[in-house]
């Protein structure tokens, strides 16, 4: 559903106090070597706009063909998009323009610090209608069958007003003289892939920032986090065509930081920080999720050649006696306080029957 977002807003930068400031993705620390190597100059050299000859794998290959004719206009469109995107394109999106096919595009979108998807690499395809840009693009997201956000659907539709795909007001929708797949592609990274994406659901928007929402919030981005780590392996382990070296180099760079920022949610930090000791720390659930997973996460960082990993992962957290105990009581009496009102009401409608 439509991000009940401030647009104007931008992502706060996630500082560790104990390593003289430094973000929590750009630290690097003493115990991790200095990865140079043909990955790291393929990630680097990898344009951020190109084109490539056909797309085998295109979710939407079977909407049309090379030899189908298109109007003037349709085909003036496109180009001057892909001028835009050749100029404008941000670090973090980049962009594979078909040449056979004129009709479909894919784009990656890598996570932004701050949010529960950083480091992440999320794929999405692009088909041009033959009525493109009276109509806005279609656009399918390859989830691997996850939902890793409320405008981001298992099945892999995207729910955003710039598609049409959600309500919104004139200046959100598709605007056919105006609108260009860079606002899109910008618009999917800032108001979808966001820092607080519960807030994404629909009716909830007005509990941003609120004592009623913040809970439901925190858990939400901590389950995301979660489904972004099953991302990761679901795309190292099947690439998108002309994206596969990208993708490798991307996560062989990248591993060491994501290690240090997953032992930093086992040791208790909240969900894009390394801030402890705080309120807002990651609940005992997600820490033991985070270890578990990220087993199967630092083996597809081996198999690219990043064994220096192996051994730096935290195990889970232990639970202590006392926090069991207090768990296992407040269990019971929640469990008693719906038994009493079981019986209440149990009671309460016989005595109705009675009179």
């Amino acid at each position: 559903m439509e991000p009940a977002v401030d647009r104007k807003a931008g992502i706060p930068e996630v500082i560790d106090k104990k390593n003289k400031g430094k973000s929590i993705l750009n630290y690097q620390p003493w115990w991790f070597p200095n990865f140079s190597s043909k990955r790291t100059s393929a990630r680097a050299n990898f344009k951020r706009f190109d084109s490539v000859q056909h797309f085998s794998d295109h979710h939407y290959v079977l909407k049309g063909n090379a030899s189908k004719q298109h109007s003037r206009t349709w085909a003036k469109k496109i180009q001057a998009d892909w001028k835009i995107l050749e100029k404008d394109l941000p670090e973090t999106i980049f962009v594979r323009a078909c040449e056979s096919r004129m009709d479909l595009m894919r784009a990656v979108i890598v996570g932004a610090e701050g949010t529960p998807y950083h480091d992440g690499l999320f794929f999405f395809d692009i088909h041009f209608p033959d009525t493109y840009p009276s109509v806005p693009p279609m656009v399918h997201y390859h989830s691997g069958g996850l939902t890793i956000n409320p405008n981001l659907y298992n099945s892999g539709h995207v729910c955003l007003s710039l598609l049409g795909t959600w309500y919104g007001n004139t200046r959100e929708n598709w605007l056919p003289q105006e609108s260009t797949m860079l606002q899109l592609l910008v618009s999917i990274q800032g108001l979808i892939l966001n820092r607080k994406p519960y807030y994404n659901e629909p009716f909830v928007g007005w509990t941003k920032w609120t004592p009623l929402g913040e809970p439901f919030s925190k858990g939400y981005s901590e389950n995301v986090f979660i489904l972004s780590l099953r991302t990761m392996v679901y795309i190292m382990r099947k690439p998108p065509n002309h994206f596969e070296e990208f993708v490798r180099s991307h996560y062989f760079v990248r591993a060491s930081d994501i290690v240090k920022a997953a032992n930093a949610y086992i040791d208790g930090a909240p969900v894009g920080s390394i801030v402890k000791g705080t309120s807002q720390g990651g609940s005992m659930k997600f820490r033991t999720e985070v270890a578990v997973f990220m087993k199967t996460v630092v083996d597809e960082f081996v198999k690219l050649g990043v064994k220096e990993l192996q051994d730096k992962l935290k195990p889970p957290p232990v639970i202590h006696t006392n926090t069991s105990r207090l768990c296992f009581i407040f269990s019971m009496l929640c469990l008693l306080f719906i038994l009493l009102v079981v019986v209440h009401g149990s009671i309460k409608d016989k005595l109705s029957i009675l009179a």
